[in-house]
């Protein structure tokens, strides 16, 4: 992180960053007639497009000698068929999945990841979260969509105090504070400057039920006092693909949140 803190937060036109990314993609995108498409967004990381239950954003870093998902989708069965779409990209194997989240797009597929002999990587916070609001998570998940699976718990295989390095360094996962739940985490790629942000950065204000709202704009100014060089920011929700400005977008949208919060 130390290096992350020297680094300077650089920002590129948002128009710029769409068309040098519709450009790569275009030549190696995959169907997505199951419900899931992965396209290459710059370098050795792929942009996943999940349209199963509500329709989710993430990444796969293809590293010289073995691959990390982060988010592990959905369930078991939309892990296996990202798992299925990453097989056509290479055949380096599927060593590292990150729960970026305890809410179920980002740690639902995890059994099906401990199958095949993959580590669970997460923050403590995380882990903890999970384990004690999983059953009261599928619950919720299940009254908007009832077609989602009673899944038992499966836990992270290790976990870390703060924050972890992965890949040689060239992905870097985070924790800063309560944000969209108390357990959200940010993934970083230094050298393609690209923000995996989740569930915490979005176009929308988006669901806030479990959203602490005092304390999720000192998440976002701690990002911001990182200083990092971000080229591109991947929302985990709605549009995919933004510029850095998305940080002081989703201030603004919690502005009145923050306010009524005050008030009561």
């Amino acid at each position: 992180m130390r290096a992350m803190r020297n680094s300077t937060f650089a920002f590129k036109g948002f128009a710029a960053i769409l068309a040098s990314v519709l450009s790569a993609t275009v030549s190696a995108a995959f169907a997505g007639e199951d419900g899931i498409s992965v396209h290459r967004l710059t370098g050795p990381i792929y942009l996943v497009e999940d349209h199963h239950y509500v329709a989710t954003n993430s990444l796969v870093y293809i590293g010289p000698s073995s691959v990390t998902v982060i988010g592990a989708t959905w369930t078991p069965d939309t892990a296996r068929l990202l798992a299925r779409k990453i097989k056509r990209l290479t055949n380096r194997p599927i060593r590292e999945v990150v729960d970026t989240s305890p809410d179920p797009e980002w740690s639902g597929g995890n059994g099906y990841w401990k199958s095949i002999g993959a580590k669970i990587l997460a923050i403590d916070v995380t882990a903890e979260n999970l384990k004690d609001h999983w059953a009261s998570t599928v619950e919720a998940c299940r009254k908007n969509h009832p077609e989602y699976p009673e899944l038992p718990l499966v836990l992270p295989t290790q976990t870390y105090p703060g924050e972890f390095e992965l890949q040689d360094g060239h992905v870097r996962a985070f924790f800063l504070g309560p944000s969209h739940t108390q357990a959200d985490i940010f993934v970083y790629f230094p050298k393609e400057k690209v923000l995996d942000a989740g569930s915490i950065l979005k176009e929308q204000l988006g669901n806030m039920a479990k959203a602490d709202v005092r304390e999720y704009p000192n998440t976002l100014h701690k990002l911001k006092d990182l200083h990092l060089e971000i080229r591109t920011i991947i929302s985990g929700h709605w549009s995919p693909i933004h510029g850095p400005e998305l940080v002081d977008h989703y201030l603004q949208l919690l502005a009145p949140n923050q306010e009524q919060s005050r008030g009561s």
